[in-house]
């Protein structure tokens, strides 16, 4: 709809001709049924949200804002319900992830599934602004009526998304060429050719029917709950340790202050994309428990090798078995020191896990400090009993970290980074 008949549409409406609203809701359904289906997986769910959206619409008809686009008010209405049905969700894959209905790898080579895997790693306000940016292509100052930020933080908001997810996709660029934006408006543009959203015209045609029998009865009620935006969950904290600045454009900083900025429903998805992983994980630690008793007693022996032998034909049929201490890096990581098969699991599941899911990984070195350094130890492994000594090969730096363990928890103590790595 033009602009200037759209103004003409709201004005009128505002004026008491309440049957403008029809035509703004048919100008506008298309774009806002699909704004909620990028976000929710639920078919049901969605025309549920979209029904109830417009509802909002009609319900506030006398004070329907003149300084925004009516479809960017629209998304401002959706957004809460959006959020709140994300926040219920019990599983990850509801969770507001890019999904693309495309032709499989030969026709979106691999893209879609780069896009997602980036994606999974940022925090639902991040992914948000990604989508409005490069799906609804929305405008950087309509997105403080849509997701309600500060005027002031807008611009180093959208900055810090973009260099994040340009980082993600593409690994550090050089930062005098400023290419974010371009490089990933245009990688995004191919992804959102491959989506295929079906608006059905037949819940257009009833919700139609349903506005217009509500606007001759002059009943604009809403039968269901409004529900009012909720704010994000404060991001997932690393206890211990001092602040990282926001936005630092220090590749070695950038994975602590991704495992701050986790929110709960991103450990969530964690957990249920390792929880095969688990599965196999908590199947070797009652075998290290035991194995003592299982020596001695032969036919306990037996027993625990048909049942090894059971977990290894199901590993296979399952997709495949990984021999040796699983861990979820695509590079064999190499050890040093000796370490109880506990304390091995641990290290994976706390270190080795999380830097390979927030890196591109070439070679990772761990070094394991069982006890304190003795005299004459080389330079700058001032080694404390218990202390992990990490040592990360990514494109274009050298990584060392240096991690204690406290409370059950791995914690970062201490990280140096040096450039022109192998």
């Amino acid at each position: 709809m033009d602009l200037y008949v759209e103004r003409q549409c709201i004005d009128s409406m505002k004026g008491g001709d309440s049957k403008k609203f029809l035509l703004l809701f048919e100008a506008n359904f298309q774009d806002i049924y699909k704004y909620v289906a990028r976000r929710v997986a639920d078919r049901q769910e969605v025309e549920k949200i979209v029904r109830l959206t417009f509802l909002d619409a009609l319900g506030q008809i006398r004070s329907t804002p003149t300084d925004v686009g009516y479809v960017i008010w629209l998304y401002s209405l959706a957004k809460p319900r959006i959020w709140d049905y994300i926040a219920k969700a019990s599983f990850p894959g509801q969770q507001g992830l890019i999904t693309v209905s495309g032709e499989g790898k030969e026709s979106d080579d691999g893209i879609v599934e780069k896009v997602d895997k980036m994606v999974k790693k940022l925090s639902l306000e991040e992914r948000e602004i990604l989508r409005l940016k490069f799906f609804e292509e929305v405008a950087d100052g309509d997105l403080i009526t849509i997701l309600g930020i500060e005027e002031g933080k807008l611009g180093p908001k959208i900055y810090r998304v973009l260099k994040r997810a340009h980082f993600l996709l593409f690994g550090e660029d050089d930062e005098k060429k400023k290419v974010y934006f371009g490089k990933l408006s245009g990688l995004f543009e191919r992804v959102r050719k491959l989506e295929k959203i079906d608006v059905p015209e037949v819940l257009k045609l009833s919700l139609k029917a349903d506005f217009t029998n509500r606007i001759e009865r002059k009943n604009f009620a809403i039968n269901g709950k409004i529900v009012k935006e909720k704010k994000e969950k404060p991001p997932f904290e690393v206890k211990g340790g001092g602040e990282v600045p926001k936005g630092s454009n220090d590749p070695a900083k950038i994975f602590v202050e991704a495992v701050k900025e986790m929110k709960e429903e991103e450990k969530e998805e964690r957990d249920r994309q390792k929880h095969r992983l688990e599965k196999r994980e908590n199947a070797y630690d009652f075998i290290d428990k035991w194995k003592g008793v299982l020596v001695l007693v032969p036919v306990v022996l037996f027993i625990w090798i048909i049942v090894l032998v059971g977990m290894t034909l199901w590993g296979i049929l399952d997709g495949g078995v990984k021999r040796g201490y699983v861990n979820t890096c695509e590079i064999e990581v190499e050890y040093d020191g000796k370490m109880s098969d506990s304390v091995h699991r641990s290290i994976d599941k706390g270190i080795t896990n999380r830097i390979c899911d927030y890196f591109e990984v070439r070679e990772m070195n761990v070094v394991y400090a069982k006890t304190a350094a003795k005299a004459g130890s080389p330079p700058g492994r001032d080694k404390q009993a218990g202390d992990v000594f990490v040592e990360v090969d990514v494109p274009g730096w050298l990584l060392e970290y240096r991690f204690a363990r406290k409370n059950d928890e791995w914690r970062i103590k201490k990280y140096a980074r040096t450039p022109d790595s192998n």
